[in-house]
């Protein structure tokens, strides 16, 4: 299940709109977590980590220690969900920052479904009671999901919002799913309804943001992304969305600068726009300091290092 989605094609948009190339922002890195306290079958368990419906996800299998190693994930803000048997049981935001970081999950004791642990959760969300059958539906539509079946998840999560109207989680999976599938028209009206409920709604409003810039509204997408930096301040993506918005609205401006600087350690390939617009504005040498940062932190195959080597050769002297 992807319940955030990472803005892969916005980022398209505007690198392609540079260089006329697309561009994946995708870097190899490794995860040691760890389970605790440690459950009696852990070795039945498996967990994934997802950034978001069109980005990348990993999933493993957790050791009988309670132990797992995840690979190839890339630095940022991320969904991690616990399994057993294919039932989803823990599930939470986490933080990736870069290779070999350790990652400890408390599990309180339990296993059992519970309600996405952003760490942000609203008073709206607090005070509504899910019903059963509710609660049943998302369930399912989880799992559906997290075996790849993004049309099933749907469905499930479509009698989640039927049975219940005010579940602001199950429209943003919906969001999700419908996103996956290619539907980003209803993917945004999911989105929009989750908000509605739950203004500050921290998986909801990004992909809110998301939607409508793949969408190519960038002006309201600049705003849904000032309210969602609200709720998730350190998201690079959501920095890059509001770059490429802006970018798209007003040209290269330095607010377009400064928010793919800050997007740069999540969004790999912001260095190399960056180095076109700075370009663009007569800044060469600065230009170059970030194909070279680039080139250093991407990793050997990643298939932007020989546009930027490219790059490289056009901007020296």
């Amino acid at each position: 299940m992807k319940s955030l989605l990472y803005l892969v094609v916005a980022c398209a948009l505007i690198a392609s709109a540079l260089s006329g190339q697309g561009s994946d922002p995708r870097r190899e890195t490794t995860i040691h977590g760890e389970l605790s306290p440690i459950p009696r079958a852990a070795g039945g368990l498996s967990v994934e980590l997802s950034a978001n419906g069109v980005g990348f996800s990993e999933r493993t299998n957790v050791n009988p220690d309670g132990t797992f190693d995840l690979r190839a994930i890339q630095p940022g803000v991320h969904e991690l969900r616990v399994f057993d048997g294919g039932m989803l049981v823990h599930r939470e935001m986490v933080t990736i920052t870069g290779a070999n970081q350790p990652l400890s999950i408390n599990l309180d004791g339990t296993l059992s479904p519970s309600r996405p642990n952003t760490g942000m959760i609203s008073i709206q969300q607090l005070a509504h009671k899910v019903p059963v059958q509710a609660r049943k539906a998302f369930e399912k539509g989880s799992q559906a999901e997290a075996n790849g079946d993004h049309q099933q998840a749907a469905e499930y999560f479509r009698q989640a919002v039927t049975i219940d109207p005010e579940f602001a989680d199950a429209f943003n999976e919906l969001g999700a799913a419908d996103a996956a599938r290619g539907d980003i028209p209803q993917a945004l009206e999911d989105f929009q309804k989750a908000v509605n409920l739950v203004p500050e709604h921290p998986l909801a409003l990004p992909n809110l943001c998301i939607a409508l810039a793949k969408l190519k509204r960038f002006h309201e997408a600049a705003e849904a992304a000032r309210r969602a930096l609200k709720v998730a301040p350190g998201s690079g993506t959501v920095r890059y969305v509001l770059a490429t918005s802006l970018y798209f609205e007003k040209g290269a401006t330095d607010e377009v600068l400064q928010n793919l600087e800050m997007a740069s350690a999540e969004v790999p390939v912001a260095y190399l726009v960056t180095a076109r617009l700075l370009d663009l504005k007569g800044k060469r040498e600065e230009a170059i300091q970030h194909v070279e940062t680039f080139l250093r932190v991407a990793p050997a195959g990643d298939k932007d290092r020989e546009r930027a080597k490219a790059m490289l050769v056009e901007l020296r002297p």
